[in-house]
């Protein structure tokens, strides 16, 4: 009789301390987030550094292990999205891997025209995204295309994005004549998203969802062909994206 009773103290204690623990794991949930400063009912998500959904607990304990993580946040739209770098580094977060209906990261960046652009002022429509750095030759040879594809398409969203910063994105404008919207100081996002060659374009369908995506892409020469080619690209993607 004294081992049962043992026995069934040991199980109700262990009952009682297993909502315990798991109310500390969500309060360890909400402090974290709130660290974060977003408002109300806030949308978070974590990644692995291969760009894979994590829970909280999962993410917390590499953070307890010392790892570093990249993130990006809209308080507009109270999101953010954290991404673990690769063991052992501080900067970068693993290769590209945003294919299609992945969500498009949550960001604010500054623009060259003073304001700051949201992830959520995009939705509504599909928007074309560029990222590119000031150097990049490729990037430099696409610009003529990219202008002509907005020029063709006004019933879509542009935006460029680069990590560098407002004065040598502003250069870039003047001096190759890029007549999209351009954000700048983008590395948060660069890292989350895993960008490491460039450039890469990437199509976000209305509900702020990876459509297609060209990483380091290849186009033929000569503008028309080049056109063509940015053009058919789009319309399979959006094509894609209707019917999953």
């Amino acid at each position: 009789m004294r081992h049962a009773s043992r026995l069934l103290g040991l199980i109700l204690l262990a009952l009682t301390l297993f909502p315990l623990h798991a109310a500390e794991r969500q309060n360890g949930e909400q402090g974290f987030v709130a660290t974060l400063q977003l408002g109300p009912s806030p949308d978070v998500h974590y990644l692995d550094a291969a760009g894979k959904p994590l829970d909280y607990a999962a993410f917390a304990q590499q953070l307890g292990q010392g790892r570093n993580y990249s993130s990006t946040i809209d308080s507009k739209a109270n999101a953010a999205m954290l991404r673990l770098r690769p063991p052992g580094t501080s900067t970068g977060a693993g290769r590209f891997s945003f294919g299609r209906g992945s969500t498009f990261p949550p960001f604010e960046l500054p623009s060259l025209q003073g304001d700051t652009q949201h992830s959520s002022d995009l939705h509504g429509r599909y928007t074309l995204v560029s990222f590119f750095f000031a150097d990049c030759a490729p990037c430099i040879a696409e610009v003529p295309v990219l202008n002509a594809f907005a020029h063709a398409n006004g019933d879509m969203g542009f935006v460029a994005i680069t990590y560098e910063d407002a004065a040598t994105a502003r250069q870039f404008v003047a001096d190759r004549g890029l007549k999209w919207p351009v954000l700048h100081d983008g590395q948060a996002l660069v890292d989350t998203l895993g960008v490491s060659i460039y450039p890469t374009l990437m199509l976000i369908d209305p509900s702020g969802r990876v459509a297609g995506s060209a990483v380091g892409m290849t186009m033929r020469e000569g503008q028309d062909k080049q056109l063509a080619d940015l053009t058919g690209w789009v319309q399979q993607w959006k094509k894609a994206s209707q019917h999953p």
